[in-house]
């Protein structure tokens, strides 16, 4: 019996090792505290058990500096801010390490060119990101260059971005050194598109800089073009010819790792949502079929074309059809004209497998708001696609808290970015209106924003209320009830540095 025992603990002990991920990367996206009713999401709603690190989605660049792109990303003396949330789920998961992503398909490539074009400016913002990130917690920087060398960036971006990765490699080495503390991670988000890799990387360069490199292997295929494909399908269609047969995981993996990046840095992403379309006909919902135009958008995530796993767990409610692409490892569904390609936890597990098959560093998701996270809407539990992820790479993930979303006062002018395809159009995300059924207004007077600019306007009724206007959409806002709306500043201020003219609501 004894003899059984040890063999069994030496059979798991292995199995441990070789069948484990070494990263589960998870991003969290800042602008999906704005999506409407159960599809608003706060840094309360993760469980962090089930990610060995967690990025927060996007900060933005001001000259050569770091900035917080959310008008509620900083923390103020009145309200603890999203970066100060977010670091909180440390309390819950000591193990969990959070890094700060820049840039974004919305941001660009001119902010990047701009700074990597001298060692001055890549200095500047070396030495201002380890301040930035020390204060606000975080424990490494997200590179998300869309792209080097493309969309409006110089040829000559390829190699500076090789040197500008080099060179926070050493800052931070340096301030690790110098400090005590652990070193600051340095990361990437890469493409993969083959013709974007060949102009953007030089691959065995970075690779030897980076702590690891996530590859965005989804929005491979979507609505930008005028026929059905699987967002982030793991192998080819036979019927694929030409650049088609390049979009799926299988082949810009090992592209990466055959361009020089060793398998161990390299982590496979994957999609926590689909790529919809609307098809030219209703019986023909074949992968490749006619579909002239995006899907129509979704109850929560409000844009064409894309839509939650929740919310194709709606569709699937409303009567959709499930089908599955064979050669490619997938799933669709389809509802008279709507047809999406989405993943699902059995996919996924399967894409584990090949993860763990070929040794590669791990699992990326895109993006953590988009499973679904309450259980409430597929029947399968809180977080079901990370569960099947976790599960599949052998984690334990303890238990799933319940989620605490607050509602936090205002600072500055907002607007949100994403991850988006290459060569496509970034839709805008709306915010939530006021008077909606997750608004923070009660009965309070919806606000037209309609021709107003963006930016901050008092209520009429309340010194303690005001409105945000966010390309003609407003939601409703409610300082401490120590505090009133000082239009002046734009924030939340003590009583005595602004007299606010209406009586009521006015704190004593």
């Amino acid at each position: 019996m004894l003899r059984l025992l040890l063999l069994g603990l030496l059979a798991w002990t292995a199995s441990e090792g070789a069948d484990s991920c070494k990263k589960i990367v998870c991003y969290h996206t800042n602008w999906s505290q704005y999506r409407p009713g159960a599809g608003k999401f706060f840094p309360e709603n993760i469980d962090p058990s089930l990610c060995t690190h967690i990025v927060y989605a996007f900060a933005k660049m001001t000259g050569n500096h770091l900035a917080p792109f959310e008008w509620n990303d900083d923390s103020t003396d009145w309200s603890k801010g999203m970066y100060e949330r977010f670091q909180k789920l440390k309390e819950r998961n000591p193990n969990l390490k959070t890094l700060l992503a820049v840039g974004g398909w919305n941001m660009g490539s001119a902010p990047f060119t701009a700074v990597v074009q001298s060692q001055a400016n890549r200095q500047d913002f070396i030495t201002h990101s380890i301040k930035f990130l020390r204060d606000r917690g975080f424990d490494g920087l997200d590179l998300d260059w869309e792209y080097p060398a493309n969309r409006g960036s110089p040829p000559e971006d390829r190699d500076r971005f090789s040197v500008f990765v080099k060179e926070i490699r050493a800052a931070y080495e340096q301030d690790a050194t110098s400090t005590g503390r652990p070193r600051l991670l340095v990361t990437a988000a890469v493409s993969a598109g083959k013709a974007t890799i060949d102009t953007a990387y030089d691959i065995p360069k970075i690779s030897q800089y980076l702590d690891f490199i996530s590859l965005m292997s989804y929005d491979l295929h979507g609505s930008w073009e005028k026929f059905t494909g699987h967002n982030s399908p793991l192998f080819a269609r036979s019927d694929e010819t030409g650049l088609q047969s390049t979009l799926n995981i299988d082949f810009a993996a090992q592209y990466w790792v055959s361009k020089g990046a060793p398998p161990d840095k390299l982590i496979i992403g994957m999609a926590l949502y689909g790529r919809s379309f609307t098809l030219a006909d209703a019986s023909n919902h074949a992968p490749g079929a006619p579909a002239p135009q995006a899907g129509q958008p979704g109850t929560y995530t409000r844009e064409k074309g894309f839509i939650s796993y929740y919310e194709v767990c709606e569709m699937k409610k409303a009567g959709g059809q499930e089908g599955f692409i064979e050669e490619q490892r997938v799933p669709y569904m389809h509802h008279n004209k709507q047809w999406v390609g989405f993943d699902s936890p059995q996919s996924l597990r399967e894409k584990v497998r090949y993860v763990k098959a070929h040794n590669y560093g791990g699992v990326m998701v895109w993006a953590l708001p988009l499973d679904d996270f309450s259980g409430s809407f597929c029947g399968q539990g809180p977080f079901p696609l990370m569960h099947a992820i976790n599960d599949e790479c052998g984690r334990d993930t303890g238990v799933v808290p319940t989620p605490v979303p607050t509602k936090p006062p205002p600072r500055t002018t907002t607007r949100t970015p994403g991850h988006t395809p290459e060569n496509t159009p970034r839709p805008t995300v709306p915010t939530t209106t006021a008077g909606s059924s997750d608004g923070n207004g009660g009965n309070e007077a919806i606000f037209d924003c309609h021709g107003q600019q963006n930016g901050y306007y008092p209520s009429q009724e309340s010194c303690q209320l005001f409105f945000v206007c966010v390309d003609g959409e407003s939601f409703f806002m409610e300082c401490d009830k120590a505090l009133v709306f000082n239009p002046t500043t734009s924030q939340c201020d003590w009583p005595s540095n602004y007299q606010c003219p209406l009586n009521a609501g006015t704190p004593s």
